[in-house]
Protein backbone atom coordinates (compact mmCIF):
# COMPACT_ATOMS: atom_id res chain seq x y z
CA UNK A 1 0.00 0.00 0.00
CA UNK A 2 1.43 3.46 -0.85
CA UNK A 3 1.12 5.85 2.17
CA UNK A 4 -1.15 8.99 2.33
CA UNK A 5 1.51 10.82 4.06
CA UNK A 6 3.24 12.98 1.04
CA UNK A 7 0.06 12.87 -0.79
CA UNK A 8 -3.24 14.76 -1.03
CA UNK A 9 -3.01 17.92 0.78
CA UNK A 10 -6.76 19.47 -0.31
CA UNK A 11 -9.07 20.72 2.59
CA UNK A 12 -11.41 18.15 3.65
CA UNK A 13 -14.27 20.99 3.23
CA UNK A 14 -16.90 19.61 0.22
CA UNK A 15 -17.17 22.36 -2.34
CA UNK A 16 -16.61 24.84 0.24
CA UNK A 17 -13.67 27.14 -0.23
CA UNK A 18 -11.50 27.79 2.49
CA UNK A 19 -12.04 31.54 2.52
CA UNK A 20 -15.85 30.77 2.96
CA UNK A 21 -14.86 28.11 5.78
CA UNK A 22 -12.60 30.55 7.44
CA UNK A 23 -15.06 33.87 7.04
CA UNK A 24 -18.05 32.22 8.14
CA UNK A 25 -17.68 29.28 9.99
CA UNK A 26 -14.10 29.32 12.08
CA UNK A 27 -14.60 30.26 15.57
CA UNK A 28 -18.22 31.02 14.98
CA UNK A 29 -20.63 28.24 14.13
CA UNK A 30 -21.12 24.60 14.01
CA UNK A 31 -20.73 22.97 10.58
CA UNK A 32 -21.27 19.95 8.29
CA UNK A 33 -19.86 18.56 5.66
CA UNK A 34 -20.83 15.13 3.81
CA UNK A 35 -18.25 12.52 2.77
CA UNK A 36 -15.06 15.32 3.66
CA UNK A 37 -12.94 12.59 3.62
CA UNK A 38 -14.03 10.43 0.17
CA UNK A 39 -14.22 6.91 0.44
CA UNK A 40 -12.47 6.98 3.66
CA UNK A 41 -10.89 3.81 5.19
CA UNK A 42 -10.14 3.91 9.20
CA UNK A 43 -6.24 3.63 9.03
CA UNK A 44 -6.48 1.80 12.33
CA UNK A 45 -8.53 -0.91 13.98
CA UNK A 46 -9.85 -0.91 17.55
CA UNK A 47 -8.08 -3.68 18.35
CA UNK A 48 -4.92 -1.37 17.24
CA UNK A 49 -6.08 1.53 19.23
CA UNK A 50 -6.61 -0.78 22.27
CA UNK A 51 -3.25 -2.26 22.14
CA UNK A 52 -2.05 1.77 22.20
CA UNK A 53 -3.90 2.31 25.58
CA UNK A 54 -1.70 0.04 27.24
CA UNK A 55 1.82 1.48 26.52
CA UNK A 56 2.77 3.26 29.20
CA UNK A 57 3.31 6.48 27.79
CA UNK A 58 0.05 6.51 25.57
CA UNK A 59 -2.69 9.18 26.87
CA UNK A 60 -6.04 7.18 26.96
CA UNK A 61 -9.12 7.15 28.74
CA UNK A 62 -12.22 5.21 28.95
CA UNK A 63 -15.63 6.75 30.11
CA UNK A 64 -18.54 4.06 30.60
CA UNK A 65 -21.73 5.43 31.14
CA UNK A 66 -23.82 2.65 32.55
CA UNK A 67 -22.20 -1.14 33.31
CA UNK A 68 -19.09 0.50 35.62
CA UNK A 69 -19.06 0.83 39.59
CA UNK A 70 -20.67 3.48 39.29
CA UNK A 71 -22.89 6.00 36.45
CA UNK A 72 -20.02 8.13 34.01
CA UNK A 73 -17.04 6.11 35.44
CA UNK A 74 -13.19 7.34 34.41
CA UNK A 75 -10.56 4.86 33.61
CA UNK A 76 -7.28 6.59 32.90
CA UNK A 77 -4.35 4.47 31.05
CA UNK A 78 -2.51 2.69 30.42
CA UNK A 79 -4.83 -0.25 29.79
CA UNK A 80 -4.36 -3.72 30.33
CA UNK A 81 -6.42 -7.19 29.42
CA UNK A 82 -8.15 -6.83 32.42
CA UNK A 83 -9.40 -4.23 32.16
CA UNK A 84 -10.73 -4.93 28.50
CA UNK A 85 -12.18 -8.22 29.77
CA UNK A 86 -14.31 -6.05 32.79
CA UNK A 87 -16.35 -3.76 30.03
CA UNK A 88 -19.66 -4.27 29.56
CA UNK A 89 -21.12 -5.07 25.95
CA UNK A 90 -22.80 -1.80 25.66
CA UNK A 91 -22.70 2.46 26.94
CA UNK A 92 -18.79 3.24 26.83
CA UNK A 93 -16.24 4.54 25.00
CA UNK A 94 -11.70 4.38 24.99
CA UNK A 95 -10.32 7.83 23.82
CA UNK A 96 -6.49 7.76 22.54
CA UNK A 97 -4.69 11.53 22.65
CA UNK A 98 -1.58 11.77 19.84
CA UNK A 99 -2.23 9.71 17.72
CA UNK A 100 -0.15 10.85 14.91
CA UNK A 101 2.67 11.66 17.66
CA UNK A 102 2.62 7.49 18.17
CA UNK A 103 2.05 6.80 14.73
CA UNK A 104 3.40 9.29 12.40
CA UNK A 105 2.14 7.85 9.37
CA UNK A 106 -1.17 9.61 10.26
CA UNK A 107 -0.23 12.97 9.64
CA UNK A 108 -1.69 12.42 6.30
CA UNK A 109 -4.95 13.13 8.61
CA UNK A 110 -4.17 15.91 10.42
CA UNK A 111 -1.78 18.03 6.98
CA UNK A 112 -5.24 18.16 5.04
CA UNK A 113 -5.90 20.80 7.61
CA UNK A 114 -3.11 22.79 7.25
CA UNK A 115 -5.22 26.01 5.61
CA UNK A 116 -5.69 26.11 9.77
CA UNK A 117 -1.97 27.41 10.96
CA UNK A 118 -0.07 23.80 11.79
CA UNK A 119 1.27 25.39 14.78
CA UNK A 120 -1.90 25.64 16.24
CA UNK A 121 -2.72 22.05 15.96
CA UNK A 122 -3.17 19.88 19.60
CA UNK A 123 -3.48 16.46 18.22
CA UNK A 124 -4.92 13.58 16.34
CA UNK A 125 -7.26 12.21 18.92
CA UNK A 126 -9.52 8.45 17.93
CA UNK A 127 -12.30 7.44 19.93
CA UNK A 128 -13.80 3.88 19.87
CA UNK A 129 -17.53 3.32 21.15
CA UNK A 130 -19.27 0.04 21.89
CA UNK A 131 -23.25 0.38 20.91
CA UNK A 132 -24.60 3.16 22.44
CA UNK A 133 -20.88 4.47 23.46
CA UNK A 134 -20.77 8.11 24.81
CA UNK A 135 -18.57 10.33 26.83
CA UNK A 136 -21.49 12.49 27.34
CA UNK A 137 -22.67 16.23 26.97
CA UNK A 138 -20.13 18.57 27.25
CA UNK A 139 -18.40 21.59 25.81
CA UNK A 140 -14.40 21.38 24.86
CA UNK A 141 -12.50 24.96 24.67
CA UNK A 142 -10.95 24.49 21.88
CA UNK A 143 -11.77 23.97 18.01
CA UNK A 144 -12.17 20.60 16.52
CA UNK A 145 -13.04 18.95 13.39
CA UNK A 146 -14.73 14.96 14.17
CA UNK A 147 -14.10 12.55 11.28
CA UNK A 148 -16.32 9.44 11.28
CA UNK A 149 -14.04 6.98 11.16
CA UNK A 150 -15.94 3.70 11.21
CA UNK A 151 -19.74 3.03 11.90
CA UNK A 152 -22.04 5.65 12.73
CA UNK A 153 -22.86 8.18 15.96
CA UNK A 154 -25.78 10.49 16.62
CA UNK A 155 -24.17 13.88 17.47
CA UNK A 156 -26.57 16.58 19.20
CA UNK A 157 -25.31 20.00 19.00
CA UNK A 158 -26.45 22.82 21.11
CA UNK A 159 -24.95 27.12 20.66
CA UNK A 160 -26.09 27.85 23.57
CA UNK A 161 -23.96 29.52 26.51
CA UNK A 162 -23.84 26.94 29.17
CA UNK A 163 -23.77 28.09 32.91
CA UNK A 164 -20.25 27.50 34.94
CA UNK A 165 -22.50 24.99 37.45
CA UNK A 166 -24.18 23.35 35.16
CA UNK A 167 -22.19 19.84 35.41
CA UNK A 168 -23.14 16.69 36.81
CA UNK A 169 -21.49 16.65 40.80
CA UNK A 170 -19.45 13.94 42.01
CA UNK A 171 -18.05 12.27 38.92
CA UNK A 172 -14.47 12.90 37.37
CA UNK A 173 -15.18 13.77 34.25
CA UNK A 174 -17.03 17.29 33.52
CA UNK A 175 -20.68 16.61 31.94
CA UNK A 176 -23.66 19.38 31.90
CA UNK A 177 -26.72 17.95 33.95
CA UNK A 178 -28.78 20.02 31.98
CA UNK A 179 -28.49 19.74 27.92
CA UNK A 180 -30.93 20.51 25.36
CA UNK A 181 -29.97 19.85 21.42
CA UNK A 182 -30.81 22.33 18.87
CA UNK A 183 -29.72 20.10 16.36
CA UNK A 184 -28.82 16.72 15.71
CA UNK A 185 -26.49 15.27 12.92
CA UNK A 186 -26.27 11.28 11.94
CA UNK A 187 -22.17 10.86 10.73
CA UNK A 188 -21.64 8.07 8.64
CA UNK A 189 -17.87 6.82 7.53
CA UNK A 190 -16.29 10.30 5.83
CA UNK A 191 -18.25 12.51 7.18
CA UNK A 192 -16.80 14.85 9.23
CA UNK A 193 -18.12 18.50 11.59
CA UNK A 194 -16.56 21.46 12.94
CA UNK A 195 -17.62 22.79 16.11
CA UNK A 196 -16.00 26.01 17.42
CA UNK A 197 -14.72 25.84 20.91
CA UNK A 198 -17.94 26.16 23.35
CA UNK A 199 -20.70 24.82 21.52
CA UNK A 200 -22.09 22.04 23.80
CA UNK A 201 -22.03 18.94 21.65
CA UNK A 202 -23.04 15.24 22.54
CA UNK A 203 -22.19 12.09 20.33
CA UNK A 204 -24.13 8.65 20.70
CA UNK A 205 -22.59 5.55 18.74
CA UNK A 206 -25.25 3.29 16.86
CA UNK A 207 -23.36 0.10 17.10
CA UNK A 208 -19.96 0.68 17.56
CA UNK A 209 -18.13 3.17 15.87
CA UNK A 210 -14.71 5.25 15.77
CA UNK A 211 -13.91 7.99 15.07
CA UNK A 212 -10.93 11.16 14.98
CA UNK A 213 -10.98 14.18 16.01
CA UNK A 214 -8.36 17.33 14.89
CA UNK A 215 -7.98 19.54 17.97
CA UNK A 216 -6.43 23.29 18.24
CA UNK A 217 -4.82 24.31 21.23
CA UNK A 218 -6.68 26.36 23.74
CA UNK A 219 -4.62 28.71 25.27
CA UNK A 220 -5.35 30.80 28.37
CA UNK A 221 -4.88 34.61 28.86
CA UNK A 222 -3.84 33.68 32.30
CA UNK A 223 -1.21 30.92 30.79
CA UNK A 224 0.07 33.36 28.40
CA UNK A 225 0.94 36.17 30.48
CA UNK A 226 2.12 33.52 32.97
CA UNK A 227 4.57 32.06 30.52
CA UNK A 228 5.64 35.79 29.32
CA UNK A 229 6.21 37.08 33.01
CA UNK A 230 8.63 33.93 33.18
CA UNK A 231 10.44 34.37 30.09
CA UNK A 232 10.94 38.19 30.66
CA UNK A 233 12.08 38.00 33.97
CA UNK A 234 13.99 34.72 33.76
CA UNK A 235 18.01 36.51 33.46
CA UNK A 236 16.77 39.74 34.74
CA UNK A 237 19.33 40.74 36.82
CA UNK A 238 18.16 40.79 40.94
CA UNK A 239 20.19 44.15 41.33
CA UNK A 240 17.14 45.64 39.24
CA UNK A 241 15.00 46.86 42.32
CA UNK A 242 11.90 49.09 42.75
CA UNK A 243 13.03 51.93 44.19
CA UNK A 244 11.04 55.29 45.20
CA UNK A 245 12.88 58.66 45.87
CA UNK A 246 11.82 60.73 48.19
CA UNK A 247 11.72 64.45 47.78
CA UNK A 248 9.91 65.41 51.02
CA UNK A 249 8.41 63.94 53.81
CA UNK A 250 5.51 61.99 53.97
CA UNK A 251 2.49 63.43 55.84
CA UNK A 252 1.51 60.07 57.01
CA UNK A 253 3.88 57.41 57.26
CA UNK A 254 2.25 54.48 56.36
CA UNK A 255 0.32 56.01 52.67
CA UNK A 256 1.16 54.40 49.88
CA UNK A 257 1.24 57.50 48.03
CA UNK A 258 0.09 57.89 43.94
CA UNK A 259 3.49 58.49 43.63
CA UNK A 260 3.95 54.64 44.75
CA UNK A 261 1.99 53.12 42.63
CA UNK A 262 3.19 55.23 39.12
CA UNK A 263 6.49 53.48 39.63
CA UNK A 264 4.85 50.05 39.94
CA UNK A 265 2.74 50.99 36.89
CA UNK A 266 6.17 52.23 35.28
CA UNK A 267 7.68 49.26 35.71
CA UNK A 268 5.07 47.04 34.55
CA UNK A 269 4.66 49.13 31.58
CA UNK A 270 8.24 48.63 30.60
CA UNK A 271 8.30 45.11 30.73
CA UNK A 272 4.68 43.96 29.57
CA UNK A 273 4.13 46.84 27.02
CA UNK A 274 2.86 44.85 24.05
CA UNK A 275 5.67 46.16 21.74
CA UNK A 276 8.29 44.10 24.22
CA UNK A 277 11.32 43.30 21.87
CA UNK A 278 10.95 39.99 23.40
CA UNK A 279 7.27 39.10 22.53
CA UNK A 280 7.44 37.69 19.43
CA UNK A 281 10.65 35.16 19.95
CA UNK A 282 9.01 34.68 22.96
CA UNK A 283 5.66 33.94 21.49
CA UNK A 284 7.37 31.32 18.88
CA UNK A 285 9.24 29.37 21.81
CA UNK A 286 5.98 29.18 23.04
CA UNK A 287 3.42 28.01 20.47
CA UNK A 288 6.25 25.53 19.11
CA UNK A 289 7.14 23.73 22.26
CA UNK A 290 5.37 20.68 22.34
CA UNK A 291 5.68 20.43 25.76
CA UNK A 292 5.97 16.37 25.91
CA UNK A 293 8.90 14.68 24.16
CA UNK A 294 7.38 12.48 21.75
CA UNK A 295 10.26 11.53 19.64
CA UNK A 296 11.95 8.69 19.68
CA UNK A 297 16.11 8.29 19.40
CA UNK A 298 17.79 8.25 15.93
CA UNK A 299 18.23 4.89 14.67
CA UNK A 300 21.35 5.85 12.42
CA UNK A 301 22.80 9.12 13.46
CA UNK A 302 25.43 10.45 11.51
CA UNK A 303 28.50 13.06 12.09
CA UNK A 304 27.82 15.66 9.06
CA UNK A 305 25.11 16.92 6.49
CA UNK A 306 26.84 15.13 3.74
CA UNK A 307 26.80 11.77 5.44
CA UNK A 308 23.03 12.78 5.96
CA UNK A 309 22.54 13.83 1.71
CA UNK A 310 24.60 10.41 1.22
CA UNK A 311 22.52 8.05 3.75
CA UNK A 312 19.30 9.51 1.71
CA UNK A 313 20.10 8.94 -1.61
CA UNK A 314 21.52 5.69 -0.70
CA UNK A 315 17.87 4.68 0.50
CA UNK A 316 16.19 6.83 -1.88
CA UNK A 317 13.96 7.13 1.24
CA UNK A 318 12.77 10.57 2.05
CA UNK A 319 13.35 12.65 4.76
CA UNK A 320 10.46 14.27 6.65
CA UNK A 321 9.74 16.42 9.64
CA UNK A 322 8.27 14.14 12.57
CA UNK A 323 4.77 15.04 13.40
CA UNK A 324 5.56 15.04 17.35
CA UNK A 325 7.99 18.14 16.64
CA UNK A 326 6.49 21.88 16.23
CA UNK A 327 8.14 23.60 13.21
CA UNK A 328 7.08 27.41 12.83
CA UNK A 329 8.78 30.58 11.95
CA UNK A 330 8.31 34.58 11.83
CA UNK A 331 9.85 37.53 10.43
CA UNK A 332 8.31 39.63 13.13
CA UNK A 333 12.07 40.46 14.73
CA UNK A 334 14.70 39.48 12.17
CA UNK A 335 16.84 42.11 10.82
CA UNK A 336 16.38 42.16 6.68
CA UNK A 337 14.02 40.48 4.65
CA UNK A 338 15.52 37.87 3.74
CA UNK A 339 16.29 36.04 7.13
CA UNK A 340 13.49 34.50 9.47
CA UNK A 341 13.07 33.45 12.97
CA UNK A 342 12.90 29.46 12.97
CA UNK A 343 11.10 27.99 15.87
CA UNK A 344 11.44 24.42 15.99
CA UNK A 345 10.19 22.49 19.50
CA UNK A 346 11.15 25.29 21.88
CA UNK A 347 13.97 26.62 20.20
CA UNK A 348 14.66 29.46 18.01
CA UNK A 349 16.83 29.73 15.23
CA UNK A 350 18.10 32.47 12.75
CA UNK A 351 18.14 31.52 9.40
CA UNK A 352 17.31 32.58 5.78
CA UNK A 353 14.09 32.60 4.41
CA UNK A 354 14.25 30.07 1.79
CA UNK A 355 15.51 27.70 4.41
CA UNK A 356 12.55 28.65 6.72
CA UNK A 357 10.23 27.82 3.78
CA UNK A 358 11.85 24.64 2.61
CA UNK A 359 11.73 22.94 6.17
CA UNK A 360 8.17 24.27 7.13
CA UNK A 361 5.68 24.44 4.49
CA UNK A 362 5.80 21.01 3.66
CA UNK A 363 6.58 17.50 5.61
CA UNK A 364 9.26 16.09 3.47
CA UNK A 365 12.43 17.81 2.64
CA UNK A 366 13.55 18.62 -0.88
CA UNK A 367 17.45 17.81 0.00
CA UNK A 368 18.51 18.31 -2.88
CA UNK A 369 16.99 21.68 -3.58
CA UNK A 370 18.17 23.10 0.27
CA UNK A 371 21.62 21.80 -0.24
CA UNK A 372 21.47 23.87 -3.37
CA UNK A 373 20.71 27.47 -1.10
CA UNK A 374 21.50 26.51 2.46
CA UNK A 375 24.39 27.77 4.84
CA UNK A 376 27.13 25.62 6.31
CA UNK A 377 25.13 26.35 9.91
CA UNK A 378 21.67 25.78 8.36
CA UNK A 379 23.54 21.77 7.34
CA UNK A 380 24.45 21.42 10.95
CA UNK A 381 20.86 22.79 11.54
CA UNK A 382 19.37 20.00 9.67
CA UNK A 383 21.94 17.31 10.92
CA UNK A 384 20.91 18.13 14.43
CA UNK A 385 17.17 17.85 13.57
CA UNK A 386 17.58 14.57 12.46
CA UNK A 387 19.82 13.01 15.13
CA UNK A 388 17.61 14.12 17.36
CA UNK A 389 14.37 12.78 15.65
CA UNK A 390 12.90 15.79 14.37
CA UNK A 391 13.22 14.51 10.97
CA UNK A 392 12.97 11.16 10.37
CA UNK A 393 13.49 8.96 7.08
CA UNK A 394 9.80 7.38 6.12
CA UNK A 395 9.43 4.50 3.52
CA UNK A 396 6.67 5.53 1.66
CA UNK A 397 5.61 1.86 1.14
CA UNK A 398 4.03 0.92 4.33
Amino acid sequence: MTSKLLFDRSPPLGDMSVETFLAEYWQKKPLLIRQAFKNFTAPISADELAGLSCEEEVNSRIVIEKGGDHPWQAIHGPMDEAVFAKMPETHWTLVVNDLEKYIPELAWITDRFRFIPEWHLDDLMSSWAAPQGTVGPHIDLYDVFILQGEGSRRWQISTQPVAEDNVIPDIAIRLQKEFSAEFEWILEQGDMMYLPAGVSHSGISIGESLSYSIGYRATSHADLVTDFIAHITNDLSINKTWQLPYHSQQKHPNEISPAAIAEVRRIFKHYLDPQHPELSRWFGCYVSDAKVDFLNECEQPVDSFSDLLILCQNSEIPLIRHPASRFAFTDDITPDASSKILFVDGKDYFVSKNFAYAVCDNRELNLQHITETCTEKEQRLLTEFYNSGKLYQFDVNW
